[in-house]
This record gives C-alpha cells, sequence and structure tokens, in this order.
C-alpha cells in the first residue's frame, strides 16, 4: 500500500510540474497550435516509450537479479560441500571399489576445457557406487547425515537453491537418505533389502554430489579465481 501512495503522491507532483512547463511554453513562444500539436505526437508515441522503457528495465532487472540470485546461491553451495558433501564425497569414494577412475580424472580438473567437462558429466551418470556389500559406510554416513539434519533442513527451506538444477536434485538426493535413516531405525536390524534399498540411494546422491562439485569448481575457476585456488587445494578426490 505504502508503494502505490509513493506513486501517487509522485503523479500529484509530476503533473502539474508538466502542465506548469506547457504554459511557460505557451506565454514564451506563443503558437498554441503547435504546441498541441507537439503534444499530441508525444501523446501518441508515449505507449511505444512505455514499452520500451517496460523491455529494456525488465531485462536490465532481470539480468542483475540473476547475477545476485546466482552469486548468493553458489556462495550456499560452497557452505554445503565444506558442511557436508566434502566429508560424505571422502566416505564414499573410500567405500567405492570401482572409484579410482573418477579420482584420477578429478584430481586434473584444474586442466579441463568446456568439453572435458561435458564429457566427465555425461559418463558420471554411467557410474555405479561399488561399496562393500555390509553396512559399515552407511553406519558411519548416517552419523554425518544426522550431525547434519538442522544444517540440510534450513538449506531445503531456501527457494533459491531448489531452483537450480543440478544442486537441487543433489539436496533431494541427500534430504531422502536423512529421512530413509531417520523413519528406518537402527542399521543393525536392516535386512538385505533394506540395505540394498539405502545403497541405490547413496548411488543417486554420490552422482549427484560429483557432478555439483565439478560444476561448482567450473563456477569458482570462471568467477572466483581465488577461492578455485583455494577449493583445489581441499581437492577431495585427491585426498585419499
Amino acid at each position: 500500500m505504502k508503494k502505490y501512495n509513493d506513486i501517487v503522491k509522485a503523479g500529484m507532483y509530476l503533473f502539474p510540474l508538466s502542465a506548469a512547463l506547457y504554459l511557460i511554453n505557451y506565454l514564451m513562444f506563443g503558437e498554441a497550435h503547435q504546441l498541441f500539436v507537439k503534444f499530441a505526437e508525444e501523446i501518441a508515441f508515449m505507449p511505444i516509450y512505455i514499452f520500451i522503457i517496460l523491455v529494456v528495465a525488465e531485462r536490465a532487472l532481470s539480468s542483475v537479479e540473476k547475477k545476485e540470485m546466482a552469486r548468493k546461491t553458489n556462495a550456499l553451495v560452497g557452505t554445503f560441500f565444506t558442511e557436508v558433501g566434502y566429508e560424505l564425497i571422502r566416505i564414499m569414494t573410500k567405500y567405492d571399489k570401482d572409484c579410482d577412475r573418477v579420482k584420477n580424472e578429478l584430481k586434473e580438473i584444474e586442466n579441463w576445457d568446456v568439453a572435458k567437462t561435458k564429457g566427465f558429466l555425461e559418463s558420471v551418470d554411467q557410474h555405479k557406487y561399488c561399496a562393500p556389500k555390509g553396512t559399515v559406510d552407511l553406519v558411519i554416513i548416517k552419523e554425518l547425515m544426522l550431525q547434519k539434519k538442522d544444517f540440510m533442513l534450513e538449506l531445503m527451506s531456501n527457494s533459491s537453491l531448489i531452483e537450480k538444477d543440478e544442486f537441487s536434485e543433489l539436496l533431494l538426493a541427500v534430504n531422502h537418505i536423512l529421512e530413509e535413516f531417520r523413519t528406518r531405525g537402527e542399521i543393525s536390524g536392516f535386512d538385505e533389502a533394506a540395505v540394498g534399498h539405502l545403497h541405490v540411494d547413496v548411488e543417486r546422491a554420490y552422482r549427484h554430489l560429483i557432478k555439483s562439485w565439478v560444476l561448482y569448481m567450473m563456477h569458482l575457476e570462471k568467477e572466483y579465481p581465488y577461492l578455485h585456488k583455494l577449493a583445489l587445494r581441499v581437492n577431495p578426490f585427491a585426498q585419499q
């Protein structure tokens, strides 16, 4: 309501000002007919003028808003990896018996170009989480997830993150694992089917973790080179 009141007040000042300027123009130069013709031309052009202003302004504001949203979102993505993601990657790569190819490629991520990044992201979709049969890895993942449940719930409530394609998929996948742990009870009581189901959930999250981390690194390299160098030093795929 206050916004509309301000608009009305602005109109109350601007319209009389415009009328006064036209009157001054008439008193100084006369030629009322020419003045009215010019006024009519300006009125006729007004819809086109408004359209142009709206389109340009909307695009400019949209671009600024998108950049600001991307900046804030990627800051939260970085916080996710610091709080949860890096440790999840270390756990999963430790128990993934087929992780050598992924780790070897990601050790050289600082030298990647666009084609290499695209090819790797496509190949990750086929990667399997080859954990040993059992629950040792699940126990460790559960402990971490329960420690970070409040942080995860806070991220899930952030609408800007949910709109971010790959990372939103990661959040949903990780949050699903958390919900499974919270509702299924003690892992020691899991049967073979329950263990297999959770390993499928972990595999899904694992793929999204890898892809989100790669995309995050590409963003840092482009926008924040100094943060990219720091992220390379803590590369979780080069720690083991």
